[in-house]
């Protein structure tokens, strides 16, 4: 079994997908502020630095659709979009 370089991954109801290292990151910065965390299940709603309510859900690597990918650089993993990338 190969380890993972994370140990949580996001679904937001933005359509995105975020690692815990992301979600720690931008709280760590003030861009995204934690209002409410509910433990079972995890969930947890934060407020964006515009003022927008973000709800982060639990979702497993399996489940991530065709195209978004984990990306691992400095021993810190993040989610990238991989199926909006520019031409080029």
């Amino acid at each position: 079994m190969v380890a993972l370089p994370f140990e949580s991954l996001f679904e937001g109801s933005d359509g995105r997908y975020y690692t815990d290292w992301q979600v720690t990151e931008r709280q760590r910065t003030g861009e995204w502020t934690l209002c409410i965390r509910q433990r079972a299940p995890d969930r947890r709603l934060v407020e964006t630095d515009g003022g927008a309510l973000l709800l982060l859900t639990p979702t497993e690597l399996e489940e991530l659709p065709s195209g978004i990918e984990i990306r691992v650089s400095d021993g810190r993993a993040r989610v990238v979009d991989a199926r909006c990338a520019p031409p080029g």
